[in-house]
């Protein structure tokens, strides 16, 4: 009997992981799924590139603001039952999506999938944590990065496909079955309750991490390739933010902060990892942003060869993801994240050193060795993170590390992009030299990106890592 039961859980945890998974994979491909479906989104419902570029940041910013409250949510209403409720509110703003009648109303839409999907990747990964044991995290981890690396590559391509055989509503109204087997997979999972009752929402923090973490975000996303001192609506959104954070500040240092758990970040492993999570969203994500923009404009390649130039990188950074899982225990984490970051650096400073002439060999080589390095570096951040957490921390954690991630994907290209156009303006003598300029500005931005790298490897010995992991 008691063999019977063992196997019933063992089956529930794998179903369960796959219904995990595949929630993961379609807020992850949600980001990027509806790019490629713009141009004939915009036409059935006017509003132009202006409205592209609010379906696109709606999404982002609602996802930002509701990934640090999800661990409030689970104690609140418990991890099933949530998980539950937020696949149900994603799927009904997918439906609403994709019936939307006019411009405005779909981008409301969007803000309420976002927030729904903001809870879904850090909860998904909190209860992936706590269904299985600990010597297990890494490799669980592994795949989950993994899953949420092929989520945003598939998601353009699902896109296109669909919006080419029939329209760009089916792009939202595929998520229905998807949605539909991620609540029936997990019904019968046991995890670790983490219900208190009814605890306290701190009302005022709770509005002011929505206004500090949505003006942030959209300051980011709207400011790429904008001068934030001529526009007065960035400037707003800075100062609100200061503002916001500020508060924050204050009020956690005198009356506390209730929406998330700040001690998330006494732990030192924690902590490092935040932050090394933030700087490698960065430094990839410009990249992928970067490359393509660069084959397409001042080296001159069509738009289809300057998409299919980093897919080779993607590839190889999901299968690495797969590979360090089986290394994590074997290996010192020091030793992967050391490896990672240099790997990060060199692929960096091969594309500084693109030559026009043989353009396309020095993109994917470059590309490839820092995507290798990426990685390297995705589950060792992630595993030392929660390594040494407290597990009634997990969901808070995962709410934060989601965030962080979020943020360093934006401030990322904003940044590298206000870098870029004054590297330009810097080379630019007359028209004739545009292409020659831009390249050059380019190479700028890779070599800054490497020296970054670098600077910050050292730090990953700072690190501690635990006697279990020294020890398998």
């Amino acid at each position: 009997m008691s063999i019977d039961l063992r196997d019933r859980v063992s089956s529930d945890r794998i179903l369960a992981t796959w219904g995990l998974m595949i929630a993961t994979a379609m807020q992850a491909a949600d980001a990027l799924i509806v790019n490629v479906a713009l141009p004939k989104l915009e036409h059935d419902l006017g509003g132009g590139v202006e409205l592209g570029a609010w379906v696109m940041t709606s999404y982002l910013c609602a996802t930002a603001v509701a990934a640090p409250l999800t661990g409030w949510l689970r104690r609140r209403f418990g991890g099933r039952r949530l998980w539950s409720a937020t696949i149900a509110a994603f799927l009904a703003a997918s439906l609403l999506c994709a019936l939307a009648p006019s411009a405005a109303t779909l981008i409301v839409f969007r803000i309420l999938q976002g927030a729904a999907g903001g809870v879904i990747l850090p909860l998904g990964q909190a209860i992936l944590l706590d269904s299985y044991p600990k010597e297990r995290h890494p490799r669980m981890l592994a795949i989950w990065g993994a899953v949420t690396m092929v989520g945003p590559i598939l998601g353009p391509v699902a896109g296109g496909v669909i919006t080419d055989l029939s329209s760009w509503r089916w792009v939202f109204a595929i998520n229905l079955p998807l949605g539909v087997f991620a609540i029936w997979s997990v019904r019968r999972l046991r995890v670790a309750p983490e219900l208190e009752g009814n605890p306290r929402i701190d009302v005022v923090g709770f509005v002011l991490l929505m206004v500090a973490v949505g003006s942030v975000q959209l300051c980011l996303e709207r400011g790429v390739g904008r001068s934030w001192l001529d526009s007065p609506e960035l400037v707003v959104e800075l100062a609100v933010t200061a503002l916001a954070f500020g508060a924050m500040t204050v009020r956690a240092r005198h009356s506390g902060f209730t929406v998330f758990r700040l001690a998330v970040f006494r732990d030192v492993n924690f902590a490092l990892a935040a932050f090394y999570n933030f700087m490698t969203s960065g430094l990839l994500f410009v990249t992928v942003v970067f490359l393509p923009a660069l084959a397409e404009g001042p080296l001159g390649f069509p738009a289809t060869l300057a998409g299919f130039s980093i897919v080779p990188r993607a590839v190889l950074m999901t299968l690495v993801m797969l590979f360090v899982g089986h290394l994590i225990g074997k290996i010192d984490y020091r030793i992967l994240l050391g490896s990672g970051w240099v790997l990060m650096a060199a692929g960096l400073a091969i594309l500084s050193r693109i030559d026009p002439e043989l353009a396309l060999t020095w993109i994917v080589v470059g590309s490839v060795i820092q995507a290798a390095g990426a990685g390297l570096l995705f589950t060792p951040h992630s595993t030392l993170a929660y390594s040494t957490l407290r597990s009634n921390l997990r969901t808070d954690a995962s709410g934060v590390y989601s965030l962080l991630r979020q943020l360093g994907f934006a401030s990322g290209v904003a940044l590298m992009t206000a870098v870029l156009r004054a590297k330009i303006g810097a080379y630019f003598d007359d028209p004739a030299a545009a292409p020659t300029a831009t390249l050059l500005a380019y190479r700028d931005c890779f070599r800054i990106m490497a020296i970054a790298s670098l600077i910050v490897a050292p730090g990953v010995f700072a690190f501690r890592v635990p006697a279990v992991a020294r020890s398998e």
